[in-house]
């Protein structure tokens, strides 16, 4: 006797399960990229905010332009670093969003696979119920017929 369909859904809802939890945790990796970038990004804004600090301090103090240009200098290599990292993050973002998404198409599988199985799940217990009432009835019917059979003629 071939398995029953429920049974055969096994190794599929399995797969399925397994393909989503591995797109959970690509998903949650890029979040942790995402989140690594961004604190990063909030320490470069602290720096340059700490420099420009600076800046105003030595340009205060009139200290002389070779200092201020050195500053001014690894100011806007700060500048080109800030931009790159938000630029990074934004790609990470966007990457994330695939990975989202693809999360998302797998769940659904997951879910379709799920309530298919419970189907054939109910199905297959209606098959069963019926054919133990079909055997019942037999049971009762044979049941009665020999009854019947073993009670005298009353003539």
């Amino acid at each position: 006797m071939s398995k029953l369909k429920s049974q055969r859904m096994k190794p599929v809802n399995q797969l399925a399960e397994k393909k989503e939890q591995q797109s959970v945790v690509i998903y949650s990796q890029c979040l942790a990229k995402v989140k690594a970038l961004e604190e990063q990004l909030q320490k470069l804004y602290s720096y340059r905010e700490g420099y420009n600090q600076q800046m105003l301090n030595l340009s205060a103090k009139g200290v002389g332009s070779h200092r201020l240009q050195d500053t001014l200098m690894f100011m806007n290599n700060l500048n080109k670093s800030i931009e790159g990292l938000l630029i990074q993050i934004q790609h990470q973002k966007t990457l994330c969003e695939e990975k989202k998404k693809d999360w998302m198409v797998r769940h659904n599988k997951t879910r379709i696979y799920s309530k298919v199985t419970k189907k054939y799940i109910a199905e297959e217990q209606t098959i069963q119920n019926k054919n133990e009432q079909k055997l019942l009835d037999e049971f009762n019917q044979s049941l009665f017929q020999r009854q019947i059979n073993s009670k005298p003629d009353s003539k």
